[in-house]
C-alpha cells in the first residue's frame, strides 16, 4: 500500500512537505479562505488554503512549481486540511528522492549532514542538500560548517535568559548571528540555520565588540593571506620533491637534479647583483 501524502497532510497535527507542486489555479472558497487547484504527479488536486481570499494577492503564484506545507492556525480557526502554497526560488528546482542518501541527517558533533537530493538546470545531475533546507537560486544553499562550543555560564545570566524567555543556548545563538553579522536569504539557505535579528541588532553587536575587545584586535585579511602564501609555497616544496622522486624513478641522480636546480639559483643571484 502506497503512502498518501495528501491524505497525511489533512491530518491534525500534519508535518508533512509535498515538494514538486504546480500551482495551477487559485479560487475564493466558503468562509473567505482560498481553493487552491495544484498538480502533483500527474494529477490535479483542489486543497484548502490558509490563507483569505485577496483578489490582489492570491493568484500571484499560479503556473508556479513550489511545495505544500500544513498552514498553522496562530490564533485563528482554519478549515481541516488548510494548507500553503509556497513557491520554489528557483523554478527549475525539483526534488528527487532517488538521490537520497540513507545515511543519518546529522553527524556526530551535531553538524546537518547533506542528504536530501534536488535538481535544477544549473545541476542538471542532481545533489544533496540537508534536512529542512529548499535549495535557493541555481540550487545554492551555505553548507553547515558550525562548530561545537561547550560553556558554563553563570546563574546571573541564566536569569538575564529567563527574563527574554530564552534558554541560554537561544540567547547566544541569537547573540552570534547579531555578531557574525549573518543574513540568512532564501536565495541561498543557510544549512546551519543561522541568522540576525535585524541590521540595527548588527551594529549594536559589532559596536560591543569594538568596545570590549578592539584592543586585541588583528588584521584577519592580512593573516590570511600569509597562511595562503604559505600554504602555496607548501604545495610547490611537495611538487619539487614528487618532482626528484619522479627524476630518480628514470634513473636520474637527485645529486645531479640539485646541480641543476643550484646552478639557476646561482645564475638569478648573479643577474640580480649586476
Amino acid at each position: 500500500m502506497s503512502f498518501d501524502a495528501f491524505a497525511a497532510l489533512a491530518q491534525p497535527g500534519a508535518s508533512v512537505t509535498v515538494h514538486n507542486v504546480r500551482l495551477i489555479d487559485v479560487q475564493p472558497a466558503e468562509g473567505g479562505h482560498e481553493l487552491l487547484t495544484i498538480e502533483h504527479a500527474g494529477t490535479t488536486r483542489e486543497l484548502i488554503g490558509g490563507g483569505p481570499w485577496s483578489q490582489e494577492h492570491s493568484r500571484r503564484n499560479v503556473g508556479k512549481f513550489g511545495y505544500i506545507v500544513p498552514a498553522q492556525p496562530f490564533g485563528r480557526e482554519l478549515p481541516a486540511g488548510a494548507c500553503y502554497f509556497r513557491d520554489y526560488i528557483d523554478q527549475s528546482l525539483r526534488r528527487v528522492p532517488e538521490l537520497d542518501s540513507h545515511d543519518r541527517a546529522t553527524s556526530d558533533d551535531g553538524r546537518a549532514l547533506e542528504v536530501i537530493g534536488w535538481r535544477c538546470d544549473a545541476r542538471p545531475h542532481g545533489f544533496r542538500a540537508p534536512v529542512g533546507i529548499i535549495p535557493g537560486e541555481a540550487g545554492r544553499f551555505v553548507p553547515d560548517e558550525s562548530v561545537v562550543v561547550t560553556l558554563r555560564v553563570p546563574p546571573e545570566f541564566v536569569r538575564e535568559c529567563r527574563r527574554v524567555q530564552m534558554t541560554p543556548q537561544e540567547l547566544l545563538r541569537s547573540f552570534a548571528g547579531d555578531l557574525a553579522g549573518i543574513q540568512n536569504f532564501v536565495a541561498c539557505p543557510r544549512a546551519d540555520g543561522y541568522g540576525s535579528n535585524g541590521s540595527d541588532e548588527r551594529e549594536y553587536a559589532d559596536a560591543w565588540l569594538h568596545r570590549a575587545h578592539a584592543m586585541n584586535a588583528i588584521d584577519l585579511d592580512e593573516q590570511d593571506a600569509r597562511e595562503a602564501e604559505a600554504e602555496e609555497k607548501q604545495f610547490q616544496r611537495d611538487d619539487f620533491a614528487a618532482l626528484l622522486d619522479d627524476f630518480e624513478h628514470y634513473g636520474g641522480k637527485a645529486d645531479d637534479l640539485i646541480a641543476a636546480v643550484q646552478a639557476l639559483v646561482d645564475k638569478q643571484a648573479e643577474a640580480d647583483g649586476d
